[in-house]
């Protein structure tokens, strides 16, 4: 059943976002199959991401952090010709 928030234009005949998501969702299904889901639900949760910080070890995202901080406080070439 859509809900007031889930239709766009219902009045003049369009899809709603949950109807648009559904077909979406049934088609991925009949073009890749279900093993398809099985195999992206098996990556969630997983560490796959070496640029996500929450991924790397404390201290290398502590001098990241630092190193950002020192780099921000400086002055640009532009700032020093003022």
């Amino acid at each position: 059943m859509a809900t007031k928030t889930d239709t766009k234009t219902s009045k003049t005949g369009a899809m709603s976002t949950a109807e648009a998501g559904r077909l979406g969702g049934q088609k991925v299904l009949r073009e890749r199959g279900p093993k398809f889901y099985s195999q992206i639900g098996a990556q969630q949760g997983k560490d796959n991401n070496p640029g996500n910080f929450a991924n790397r070890p404390k201290d290398e995202v502590r001098e990241a952090a630092a190193e950002g901080g020192r780099n921000s406080r400086k002055k640009t070439s532009a700032e020093t010709k003022k």
